[in-house]
């Protein structure tokens, strides 16, 4: 759990640039994240009260509902957080970003590595029909998510499709952040 949340706050300090400590505690990005990890470590070490206390505290000083079932890569940033729930099924993979008033919802989802969920989308499964996005992928601010994508997939629209495709040659050329993570700096 440290690991992770280690590398969750260099992420949000390299999304900051503010000098000092004091960021730490001002900006709720980072107060989520550690709320959601503390909660993940009381539930794995048997502490499930402490656990639900913690995920009820993000609730109500955050607005998000995330709770310590939820299985988190590192890396997880949730930019402006209020307004997000994720179900307790969710898998979220390494360096996920997630902006506000995102919905994952249903019986499963997979999120992949280095996905990025824009604010008000909505990432729904159906009744045993699990929801997977591949890694690399965006989607859209607002996008109604109800079926899998492969990687590197741009979705957008209500319901939302696949509006592009990219390789990883185009993707790596647009995002100079995704080489500054796999360069580990």
């Amino acid at each position: 759990m440290f690991e992770y949340l280690k590398e969750d706050l260099r992420i949000f300090s390299e999304k900051h640039a503010d000098q000092g400590v004091f960021k730490y505690f001002y900006y709720p990005e980072v107060r989520v994240v550690i709320l959601f990890r503390m909660s993940q470590w009381c539930y794995s070490h048997h502490l499930k009260p402490v656990a639900y206390l913690l995920t009820n505290l993000n609730d109500f000083f955050h607005g998000v509902w995330i709770g310590p079932r939820v299985k988190a890569g590192k890396g997880l940033f949730l930019g402006h957080p209020r307004g997000i729930v994720i179900n307790p099924e969710t898998v979220l993979g390494d360096y996920v970003t997630i902006i506000n008033q995102v919905t994952i919802g249903g019986d499963l989802v997979v999120v992949g590595d280095f996905v990025e969920i824009g604010a008000g989308a909505k990432v729904i499964s159906a009744a045993h029909r699990p929801v997977t996005i591949g890694a690399h992928s965006i989607i859209g601010a607002g996008a109604v998510v109800t079926r899998s994508a492969p990687p590197f997939s741009i979705l957008a629209g209500v319901p939302a499709k696949s509006i592009k495709v990219k390789n990883l040659a185009d993707w790596l050329g647009e995002h100079p952040y995704y080489k500054f993570v796999c360069a580990g700096g």
